[in-house]
């Protein structure tokens, strides 16, 4: 499978710690194209570190939180790019690991034909959500991880989705405008998801 993995990285200090370039080493068997958005500038050392690991660094100001660097990488690789593309992952340097590694991980994925996107994991269905106690908040996938297939992110959805994404000015403007919202909006579309470690389990 042709695959981009997008990994937003963010360090205040502009440094790149150790766990950083294992993910990425580890993602490498797995990917086409490895961009790594940076929400900060970075050192002399810290972009040399990256540029080892990735095939594309990108700084930039750390404007719209995790949702407003996937949006505008996605923009610097371009659509036509994107769509020479199988799956591409949106995922971020909260994910710690692998411990092993991910060959596991992506062969029972990619075998799952009959899906749009999946997580690694999801968030419960819950009676209050986290921002909003009044209201209930639908089990979805963890934003840490999202992996999308090409019937979706070349879809007129998936167009529409990120045109009309508001700016993010807080955590919870990214949790109640994308990371909560994500998987139910493209489900109503008629896009299929699954995650590899349901919270049933």
């Amino acid at each position: 499978m042709r695959r981009a993995v997008f990994y937003l990285f963010y360090d205040p200090q502009g440094q790149v710690d150790d766990y950083v370039l294992h993910t990425l080493e580890h993602l490498r068997p797995h990917a086409e194209h490895v961009f790594v958005v940076s929400n900060n500038a970075l050192d002399e050392t810290g972009v040399a570190r990256l540029e080892g690991a990735a095939d594309q660094v990108w700084q930039r100001e750390n404007i719209g939180f995790d949702v407003w660097a996937f949006k505008e990488a996605m923009e610097v690789l371009g659509a036509e790019r994107l769509a020479a593309y199988d799956e591409i992952v949106l995922m971020n340097c909260t994910v710690f690991g692998p411990v092993g590694g991910f060959d596991d991980l992506f062969a029972r994925m990619d075998a799952r034909a009959d899906v749009d996107f999946w997580g690694v994991t999801e968030h419960g269905d819950t009676d209050e959500h986290a921002f909003d106690r009044t209201l209930p908040m639908e089990s979805h996938i963890q934003s840490h991880w999202t992996a999308v297939r090409r019937r979706m992110f070349t879809s007129d959805a998936w167009r529409e989705y990120w045109h009309e994404m508001p700016m993010i000015a807080s955590y919870r403007d990214s949790i109640v405008r994308h990371e909560s919202r994500f998987t139910s909006w493209f489900t109503e579309q008629g896009f299929v998801n699954t995650v590899a470690f349901p919270v049933a389990d």
